[in-house]
């Protein structure tokens, strides 16, 4: 039999978090509704995922003619005021106009230090040069809780995108979607950084790295990608590898993961003349 107090039931939270996340979306609005007591129970979950997105479903991406300000944004301030941004776990940024540098996000910094407990961050257009150097002051309350990260063409060079990468501690899943032309980052990338340390990544890589014109578009970029990767310090241990329009030294890859590797899914690759 269950008892209740003060409108809640007496079951241990873990019990609680059990049964709530088995309800999908509709089911946890409607829990929210019923009571106080049950709607302070139910808010981690409904406001677990957070998407920066437009409005609109049709969506057209542009580049802007001046930087922000993002209306997208913007609900960051009453989402921090309501206090739930210490619910946020996920978050997926995809704005209309690209890159997203570092100083779009400079009105953000006290409402992006109130997500403390993230565990998975998806990027479009990420202008990662810009961000490298002030790391702690946007990212710091979780850097290390960040467990996945997804980012969709950032702005880069090979060694800054998985410097940036490397600065989450306890990273375990990693997908790479799309790299810009590589003489244009190396011409406005910006400075370089040694990776000295690299997370654990023992889950899952995912690469698209090139294009569907084949292993001469944007080969260079993806080569050097790949060349960086599997010489991080701490090795590689993925058990789940997704390759699609890469080429490049893929052999190394797998060779490196080959202790751990589990499940590999290969589209559209082409392998480099050494590995023949």
């Amino acid at each position: 039999m269950i008892t209740y107090d003060k409108g809640l039931p007496s079951l241990p939270d873990d019990i609680l978090c059990e049964i709530f996340g088995l309800l999908d979306m509709e089911a946890l609005k409607i829990c929210s509704l019923t009571g106080k007591a049950l709607s302070c129970s139910v808010k981690p979950f409904v406001h677990r995922t957070l998407y920066l997105t437009p409005r609109s479903k049709v969506i057209t991406f542009t580049k802007p003619k001046t930087p922000g300000p993002w209306n997208e944004l913007k609900g960051l301030t009453a989402l921090s005021e309501r206090g739930l941004l210490q619910h946020t776990r996920h978050i997926s940024i995809s704005l209309p106009r690209n890159p997203l540098f570092v100083h779009d996000l400079e009105p953000y910094v006290q409402q992006l230090r109130a997500i403390t407990n993230l565990r998975s961050l998806k990027t479009r257009w990420l202008d990662v040069p810009s961000f490298i150097p002030k790391m702690k002051e946007y990212f710091g309350t979780f850097l290390g809780t960040l467990q996945s990260l997804e980012l969709e063409s950032p702005r880069g060079d090979h060694s800054q995108i998985l410097y940036f990468a490397c600065q989450f501690p306890n990273l375990r899943d990693l997908k790479v979607n799309g790299l810009q032309d590589y003489s244009h980052s190396m011409h406005n990338g910006g400075p370089h950084f040694k990776i000295k340390t690299s997370p654990p990544l023992d889950g899952t890589l995912d690469l698209q790295l090139g294009t569907d014109a084949g292993p001469g578009a944007n080969s260079t970029g993806a080569q050097l990608f790949l060349d960086t990767l599997v010489t991080l310090p701490s090795g590689l241990k993925f058990r789940i590898l997704k390759l699609s329009r890469c080429t490049g030294p893929i052999h190394l890859l797998v060779d490196a993961c080959a202790p751990t590797l589990e499940c590999m899914e290969l589209t559209s690759v082409w392998f480099s003349k050494s590995s023949l």
